[in-house]
């Protein structure tokens, strides 16, 4: 008789506890994260209530983007824990686990082609296992879970249990899994182990070297994997290179930033057809405060002006205050389709506008890096607000980037990607004007305008 015995780390232990419908967790390589699932299958499959033939009956899928890496991970691992008790169908990439009252088949899928998701989508399952999360289109996952809780059937007592399970490591900043992660879906639950270097790091006795194995991989590898990979952190995308390497999150951002008195508040404007808007205030110290964000998807600039700028504006966090915007010299030309500039129109809806001193790409880079490497009285030059401002730091963190092409070479240009390369230009505008000192000039032209405007003319007539 054969004994299996596995003891769960203790990260793996409370994602196994759980009934969550989507459990996922996240670790470094090595972590125990595959065995961890490998043995909740086999669990929940014991658990499973007899059927009505006296067997316990259930039907997983192991999905990942390849059947080799299926092969070389997931199957190798399973069989070597539960040699015993499997019997493996190449044919039919199938696995069964059989003993007892305890019936299990565990379809291996991979999304190589578009019939294997076919295939995955056609099947009526108990459970499933998303391998290495990250690397599957995150939007496979609903469709995913439609096939859940449909093995054994109603008829035959249904599941005890259902649901889908995803290990993986950390995704790509800025990615839609990042995003997941940060704003979990309802019915979804997940757990983040600690990194391999960390003093509770976990699985360490299973691994060659013990700690010496995550400080190997530390050193062989470039800071982005080893961000993801060892020390269980978000990373930057592999695919390309930041453009402001001297932004410090820790250095330059803080959250709940409010405007100060006095001073112009000065909104940078892109004029695209995403025309996302950045509100911006010089302080009485000589830095820059970015504070808040207004994104644009798929509109004119009159309707987010209209819609989502201007009420942003006219709430009490910034009344009273001196307010201008500062936008793409290209707005000058006059529309093809109406006599008015781009400028002009931000003028008509009461926000006065002027274009930054250049569009060159070079100049407009160097004047956010310059800033960005500066300091006042020993804190940054710059600081942006987290909490109203999540898309700007994370542009600001890499994905803004310099793309790389097929051959690995590094593009001259940063990559055009909503939205971050809009809300990129908006600082680049005001850096530009900033760092020139032109907020001054601005509040000037803008304090003429309103005294010409405040100034009325009274006939003599009226005196007689």
């Amino acid at each position: 008789m054969s004994i299996i015995s596995y003891a769960a780390p203790p990260t793996v232990g409370r994602f196994m506890r759980s009934d969550s419908f989507v459990r996922v967790i996240a670790g470094p390589v090595g972590s125990g994260k595959t065995t961890g699932c490998i043995f909740e299958i086999l669990r929940r499959s014991i658990e499973q209530k007899k059927g009505p033939d006296g067997i316990r009956h259930t039907r997983w899928a192991i999905v990942r983007q390849t059947l080799q890496q299926l092969k070389m991970t997931v199957l190798l691992d399973l069989l070597t824990w539960l040699k015993p008790i499997v019997t493996y169908k190449v044919s039919e990439q199938l696995i069964i686990l059989r003993f007892a009252d305890v019936r299990a088949e565990i379809f291996l899928i991979p999304l190589e082609d578009p019939e294997d998701q076919k295939r995955l989508l056609s099947m009526q399952l108990t459970g499933a296992w998303m391998s290495e999360g990250i690397e599957i289109d995150l939007d496979l996952v609903p469709a995913v879970c439609g096939r859940l809780g449909r093995y054994p059937s109603t008829a035959d007592g249904g599941p005890t249990w259902f649901g889908l399970l995803v290990d993986t490591n950390m995704p790509v900043l800025g990615s839609p899994w990042w995003e997941a992660f940060e704003s979990l879906p309802p019915d979804w639950q997940l757990w983040v182990q600690p990194g391999g270097m960390e003093p509770n790091a976990e699985n360490l006795e299973n691994l060659p070297g013990q700690r010496e194995y995550y400080a190997r991989l530390a050193r062989s590898n470039n800071v982005a994997w080893v961000s993801r990979y060892v020390h269980a952190e978000y990373g930057e995308d592999p695919s390309g290179t930041a453009v402001f390497k001297s932004f410090k999150r820790a250095f330059h951002v803080v959250d709940g930033l409010d405007p100060v008195p006095g001073q112009i508040i000065i909104v940078g404007q892109d004029f695209g057809r995403n025309p996302c808007s950045l509100i911006c205030q010089p302080d009485h110290k000589g830095r820059l405060l970015v504070l808040e964000e207004v994104i644009a998807e798929d509109i004119g600039l009159e309707l987010h002006v209209t819609k989502a700028l201007k009420p942003r504006l006219w709430a009490d966090r910034y009344f009273g205050k001196m307010l201008t915007c500062v936008g793409d010299p290209s707005g000058r030309a006059k529309s093809s389709v109406y006599e008015e500039t781009t400028f002009e129109t931000m003028q008509r809806l009461g926000i006065p506008a002027f274009p930054a001193p250049t569009n060159d790409i070079e100049a407009r880079v160097r004047a956010v890096e310059a800033i960005l490497l500066q300091q006042r009285d020993g804190g940054p030059a710059i600081i942006v607000d987290g909490s109203r401002c999540p898309k700007t730091v994370r542009a600001l963190q890499g994905a803004y980037m310099y793309a790389k092409t097929k051959a690995g070479e590094t593009k001259p240009l940063p990559e055009k990607k909503h939205p971050w390369s809009d809300l990129m230009d908006d600082l680049q505008y005001v850096c530009l004007c900033f760092n020139a000192g032109l907020q001054t000039l601005y509040t000037r032209k803008i304090q003429r305008a309103y005294q010409k405007r405040e100034r009325i003319r009274v006939s003599a007539a009226g005196w007689t």
